[in-house]
């Protein structure tokens, strides 16, 4: 087998895998059937493909890694299914209604009554408790698989593969959730009060509600949704709707997972974004961030070569731009040509649009001290697991997190990481940005041609590298900080 071999073997393997993952997710397949396809190339998610891959050189070494996390996937592939299958398929009951489960995560953002939204949450953790030892399975494997490429923890395997400092980064966004701490609280008693609820003893089922801001609801009315989004795209002059590789699924399915995606088969070739809109600003946001991934993805080069276009170090890099074009949803000037509000009501928005974001940062603070404890012991304790989860996240969150969700509440890889590691870089880009092209950036067509020469690069960057391209400090929050500090002294 020869390295060219390989790669032609994991490209292949890949547009599979996407396509199915895309298909399941969008409510157009309600069974999972990855671990047949991972069979089928199982000879390129091997000890011998990883021979042939041996070399120097980055693309060889990012095709090793993608083995390596391609030989996790075949060893997981049938309890993966089985999970997937079992969540896409299952219902819970509450109140007497038999609700589909992915249809009772996306209702707690648009449920208006507390009481009702609790009840929905309780019987998805329900469910969620149900399948610990599926999960707890799942994790044992993984573990089983990488003690046999030598790494001796979870996080030693991620830390090598994502060339990530996991202990310097959690002293950083430590750091800034601890700064700002009392901000945080001051915009979230209110927004708690308004149901009955006190910050510190208010159950995580709210937040999904609360980052939704359905105070705003009028302002983000659907009829001026895709109108809103295709004037941003055509100022920036980006094909966001018009290009050839990119393909947007906005349709409402019941089994429909409610976590908006982008899928990628083949980079700068086909790209699909996925979101499922339930009304309010949460749309327009999901859109922006998707759209954020669809456009780097689906502008890249592919003629840089498949490994440098489709395989990263980690996920902050494509993150970073997501949140950079949620951002623009931020912008006082832009949510009042979005939904014709008055420039004070347009104030409040960003200000509070600040605060959500502000919660979910905290939110994903929690997390990955919550995971990095975990798998600095048994990650397989259920007592130790459960408390863990429970305690960071409510700690850092100021909600009162239920114990059970804490195998299901958990992205592979340390996603946590790479999300928080991109609020970090999208800042000081953002500051960057409004340095070179003014302060209303997203409305330069400069702008839009600077994008396009960034994405054009595919995945060789790091998002670390974008923040020194345009003279911030890499892995700094002083301009993250400073950002939410500042929009939210408009409320």
């Amino acid at each position: 087998m020869t390295f060219d071999e390989v790669v032609k073997g994991l490209r292949a393997a890949n547009y599979e895998l996407q396509t199915e993952g895309r298909l399941v997710r969008a409510g157009l397949k309600t069974e999972s059937e990855s671990a047949a396809i991972v069979e089928r190339w199982a000879r390129f998610f091997s000890d011998e493909a990883l021979q042939a891959a041996e070399g120097p050189g980055e693309p060889r070494k990012r095709v090793r890694h993608a083995i390596q996390q391609g030989m996790i996937d075949r060893r997981t592939a049938v309890q993966n299914d089985r999970l997937e299958t079992r969540y896409s398929t299952a219902t819970v009951t509450v109140e007497g209604d038999q609700i589909p489960f992915y249809g009772a995560l996306a209702s707690l953002a648009r449920l208006p009554q507390a009481s009702r939204r609790e009840a929905v949450g309780l019987a998805v953790a329900e469910l969620e408790d149900s399948l610990e030892a599926d999960l707890a399975s799942l994790t044992a494997t993984t573990l089983e698989v990488i003690r046999g490429f030598g790494f001796d923890s979870y996080i030693a395997f991620w830390s090598d593969q994502k060339e990530v400092d996991y202990a310097a980064l959690r002293a950083e966004v430590n750091a800034v959730a601890t700064s700002a701490r009392d901000l945080y609280q001051s915009w979230m008693e209110p927004q708690l009060q308004a149901f009955g609820c006190e910050f510190g003893n208010c159950p995580q089922w709210h937040l999904s509600y609360l980052r939704a801001l359905p105070q705003h609801d009028a302002a983000f009315a659907p009829p001026g949704f895709e109108p809103a989004m295709r004037r941003t795209a055509d100022r920036l002059e980006l094909p966001l709707f018009s290009s050839e590789s990119i393909h947007i699924d906005l349709a409402d399915r019941p089994s429909k997972n409610p976590r908006a995606s982008v899928w990628v088969p083949d980079a700068g070739i086909e790209v699909h974004l996925l979101t499922r809109p339930t009304g309010g600003s949460s749309d327009y946001a999901a859109f922006l961030h998707e759209a954020g991934h669809a456009l780097h993805f689906g502008l890249s080069d592919p003629t840089i070569g498949w490994p440098l276009c489709n395989l990263g170090r980690s996920m902050a890099y494509p993150e970073l731009w997501s949140y950079l074009f949620e951002r623009i949803g931020h912008d006082p000037a832009w949510i009042a040509d979005a939904t014709g509000a008055s420039a004070p009501q347009a104030e409040l928005i960003c200000a509070d649009l600040t605060g959500a974001d502000l919660m979910l940062f905290s939110r994903y603070v929690g997390k990955l001290n919550y995971e990095l404890d975990l798998y600095a012991g048994d990650p397989l304790d259920p007592a130790r697991g459960r408390s863990l989860y429970q305690g960071r996240l409510s700690s850092w969150t100021g909600f009162d997190y239920d114990p059970r969700p804490w195998q299901f509440d958990r992205d592979p890889g340390f996603y946590s990481a790479d999300y928080l590691r991109a609020w970090l870089a999208e800042a000081s880009v953002e500051a960057g940005l409004r340095g070179l092209f003014g302060e209303h950036w997203w409305s330069n067509r400069d702008a839009g041609e600077w994008l396009r020469e960034k994405w054009r690069e595919g995945w060789i960057p790091e998002a670390e590298d974008v923040v020194a391209s345009v003279g911030g400090t890499p892995w700094s929050g002083a301009e993250l900080l400073q950002n939410f500090e500042a929009r939210l002294a408009r409320r």
